[in-house]
């Protein structure tokens, strides 16, 4: 979590279907007891997890030098999501809660549930601050959206973090294999070039890290489970159809891969040995926020990006975001949104947010995404692909309360017994379908 954006934010991706959320009552976020407030001569508190107090310190720093009469203090607090949440929660009951604070797509909700984030959707309407929601990805700022009243937006995303497709060809050429990944392979030649590398090189080169990693993340199968039609969870119904027979094929074609195209199952799925960085791994399907980590660990190799295999015609890359909120509570409103503003504004907040020293994101927006520096990088040659996989990312909706980490617990007890145990992958997936579909039943957001 040292290195990428999206590591360091509470690795919000690699670990989200196993952290088990604080269950809270309905509703959704709140137009809050709090009051505007003035801008100048104001001072801000901004609440981040502390592995991006530095982070958010260039920002402030970047804010308060444009803005002499402003200020803003920064407040790192907990990395550990449930105690993060509890801590706001608490804050908001004693009227103690931040100007603006850090969110994340998974505990948005649990967030909103308690009333702890105000709702943007007036102010955004009103292109308070110059903020319009057009600007923005639907799908990232859908993440920020309740489930209890979607019409509500109780955050906005700060990067555009998506999935696509990593390749390292000086590990192909040591293999012997010349057909490198085109935007029209499809999971078929995924696994056919994986394995052929995994053979020829005698195992000294995996073909690629295991797409389901150690079975609890969906960063991977979700999206390519939706692109077959499967509802990895239905809202209206409160349900999961993961053991469907389109499911089933999903599975298999990720299952297979391991020990003949990948690494064999492991428990440790960050074994350096495993990593793609280690520089003895071929392939990856890995996020954006990963490319500092790749670019300073292969050096010397020859690397480069391109789209996530298709599914049907689809290409499945998934994605997700942290994010950016009000707190309900705040008595310095304006001043809150006017920070918001200059953040978001492509030739300020985000111009700082682009850089190495700030993060080095992908701004969520439509200009962000054609115009925006971060695109300006030698290597990877292909990193504007990132542009494509983020307007066209797929993002999970999160189950309710403790449903979440039943889910990735249930799929990572289906891929073992499938791959351990030499369980059917329909029996196996069943149990799981079952066992999650049990949670949600009484799982409440």
């Amino acid at each position: 979590m040292k290195s990428p954006i999206r590591r360091r934010a509470l690795a919000v991706l690699a670990a989200a279907v196993a952290i088990p959320l604080l269950a809270a009552c309905s509703g959704g976020g709140s137009t809050g007891a709090g009051a505007a407030g003035s801008v100048d001569g104001s001072t801000i508190t901004i609440a981040t997890i502390s592995q991006l107090k530095t982070q958010f310190q260039t920002y402030a720093d970047a804010y308060m030098k444009e803005y002499p009469k402003r200020k803003v203090k920064i407040q790192a607090t907990t990395d550990d999501p449930t105690k993060y949440s509890q801590l706001l929660a608490t804050e908001r009951i004693s009227k103690s809660l931040p100007d603006v604070f850090f969110n994340v797509d998974f505990l948005a909700n649990t967030l909103a549930a308690d009333h702890v984030s105000l709702d943007l959707a007036p102010g955004l309407a009103a292109k308070k601050d110059g903020l319009s929601l057009s600007e923005f990805l639907p799908q990232f700022v859908g993440q920020y959206r309740p489930a209890t009243d979607t019409k509500e937006i109780t955050g906005l995303p700060v990067s555009a973090d998506s999935t696509a497709l990593v390749y390292n060809k000086t590990l192909f050429q040591k293999a012997g294999v010349t057909e490198y990944p085109t935007p029209s392979w499809t999971w078929d030649d995924y696994f056919r070039v994986a394995k052929e590398i995994q053979d020829k090189s005698g195992g000294s080169v995996l073909g690629t890290v295991a797409p389901l990693g150690d079975g609890t993340n969906l960063l991977v199968a979700g999206p390519a489970l939706i692109a077959s039609g499967v509802k990895v969870y239905d809202p209206k119904t409160k349900t999961t159809d993961i053991g469907s027979p389109a499911a089933d094929a999903v599975w298999e074609s990720m299952l297979k891969f391991y020990g003949s195209a990948s690494g064999a199952y492991t428990t440790t799925p960050n074994d350096p040995s495993t990593l793609f960085e280690s520089g003895s791994v071929a392939m990856a399907i890995a996020s954006r926020g990963s490319i500092a980590t790749y670019r300073s660990a292969l050096a010397k190799d020859d690397w480069d990006v391109t789209e996530v295999p298709t599914v049907d015609g689809t290409h499945v890359s998934g994605g997700g975001s942290y994010g950016l909120s009000i707190g309900a509570t705040s008595t310095n409103q304006d001043a809150a949104w006017a920070f918001l503003g200059w953040f978001y504004d492509q030739d300020k907040g985000m111009k700082v947010a682009q850089t190495a020293d700030g993060g080095g994101i992908i701004p969520p927006t439509k200009d962000g995404l054609t115009s925006g520096s971060w695109q300006n990088v030698s290597t990877p040659a292909n990193i504007k692909v990132f542009a494509t996989t983020a307007k066209d990312a797929t993002l999970l909706v999160q189950l309710p309360g403790t449903a979440q980490s039943t889910l990735g617990a249930a799929v990572q007890k289906a891929v073992q017994e499938v791959v351990l145990q030499k369980m059917p992958v329909k029996q196996a997936f069943d149990d799981a379908q079952k066992t999650v579909n049990d949670a949600l039943k009484t799982a409440q957001y």
